[in-house]
């Protein structure tokens, strides 16, 4: 008996364990398959996976064609030794791929009548050994014309923060990493609650905690959704109607139609995430907070933290994942005057600062009052405006976050130039506790 190829273990490992669906689908494409059976068996498998369906021998052969793929599943299965190798054959398969078009490549060149026919070959091979998982070559009419076509589709279902002029501002799309920074004691966790949430009415959200556990967690939710304050949540005051009210809305398909997860992510590094949330099928992550992952070298903190950045950053890129990371701001120093924070504070690397799509500062409108409104600073947007703010009211006994106006509704944007927000952003003396 012959030895299974690659590809033939790449089915199977997605058959005896489909817990490895989501680090395969990041990896490989359909056309990476030279095989015509495995590529109809594995684009079987990401449609399935995709679809969250369930991925098993029936399901993928059904999919791919009918019952005359049965042999070819059975076979991938009995000849594939373990799962737990599935990322390797990957890497196998996709060099085989390689290597077969660099080859024909190699004959065109042999057959090429002109020298400018022999440079677009070479180009071809080199695009070859750069080409991976995330990294396109796109010509500038490929380029048009596919603005052409996105223009002529509906507006892209951008994430929606429940926050009014963040979700009116903010376009942020698959793959998009975004920080919302602040010093201790700001209410990051609660914000952090509060959109997953309401992100999570139609999105698969995965609330990753390095701090939190998760009974504290759902005190805070609780709080929130019955409007109590945290100390009655806390010394068990929800009276039985209280707490059935709580139960319908949270089970009500109105209210959540995605999914949130609570993570406690206590020493996990950007891989052990990632691979949670691939497995998970989570569409955004949110991790409290940044700082708090584990890096994977060894070395100055500075650089570990800009490790760990990177690797948020290429997670984003790679999976189409949203990457929403809480981060701290340094502390002011207090022997200058001191300013409303900027991106520079962001505490242990400025690699947060250059890898990030979209960073909102949120500070408290009075420096000495922890009660007092917040204002919610958008210093960073890729996709949009940058220097445009918003107050919202933090109520600290029921965890939520609510816009300024009495009837609720998005504030204009207050945009400005440079120079009028760097005047803007200069404050009066501060007291220490700011």
């Amino acid at each position: 008996m012959t030895a299974p190829s690659a590809e033939e273990s790449v089915i199977g490992s997605l058959l005896i364990d489909d817990r490895c669906a989501g680090e395969i689908m990041a990896r490989l494409r359909p056309e990476d398959f030279r095989d015509n059976i495995m590529r109809r068996l594995y684009e079987a498998a990401r449609s399935l996976y995709l679809e969250q369906l369930p991925i098993d021998p029936v399901t993928v052969a059904s999919r791919a064609g009918g019952d005359e793929l049965l042999p070819a599943v059975r076979r991938c299965m009995d000849e594939t030794p373990t799962a737990a190798n599935a990322v390797r054959y990957c890497e196998i398969v996709r060099d085989q791929t390689a290597l077969s078009k660099l080859r024909g490549a190699a004959l065109d060149l042999a057959d090429a009548g002109s020298l400018e026919e022999a440079r677009d070959i070479l180009a071809r091979a080199s695009g070859i050994l750069t080409d991976r998982p995330g990294v396109r070559t796109v010509s500038l009419a490929e380029m048009m014309a596919d603005f052409l076509r996105r223009m002529g589709q509906p507006k892209p279902d951008y994430l929606r923060w429940g926050l009014g002029i963040l979700d009116d501002m903010l376009h942020t799309g698959p793959g998009s990493y975004v920080l919302i920074a602040a010093r201790p004691s700001t209410g990051k966790t609660a914000l952090a609650l509060q959109l997953g949430l309401s992100i999570a009415r139609t999105k698969r959200v995965g609330f990753y905690s390095l701090e939190t556990v998760p009974e504290v967690a759902a005190d805070r939710i609780a709080a929130a959704q019955l409007g109590m304050s945290l100390p009655d949540i806390k010394n068990r005051r929800a009276s039985p109607s209280d707490l059935q009210a709580l139960a319908y809305r949270m089970n009500n398909s109105e209210t959540l139609r995605g999914s949130f997860d609570f993570i406690s992510a206590s020493s996990m590094t950007v891989a052990d995430i990632r691979a949670q949330a691939l497995a998970s099928r989570h569409e955004v992550v949110m991790i409290d907070y940044v700082q708090l992952i584990r890096p994977d070298i060894r070395g100055e903190r500075t650089e570990q933290m800009q490790r760990v950045s990177m690797e948020l950053r290429a997670m984003a890129q790679m999976t189409g994942i949203v990457v929403v990371g809480l981060a701290q701001l340094r502390r002011p120093d207090t022997q200058q005057k001191q300013k409303a924070p900027t991106m520079a504070d962001l505490k242990e690397s400025g690699q947060f600062e250059q890898d990030a799509d979209s960073i909102l500062l949120m500070y408290l409108t009075d420096p000495g009052n922890r009660r007092s409104d917040r204002r919610i600073l958008v210093e960073k947007n890729k996709e949009g405006y940058a220097g445009f703010y918003a107050r919202f009211r933090f109520d600290g006994t029921s965890q939520t976050f609510t816009c300024v106006d009495d009837e609720g509704k998005p504030l204009e944007p207050k945009r400005a130039t440079f120079e009028e927000l760097d005047k803007q952003m200069e404050m009066e003396e501060l007291p220490e506790e700011w």
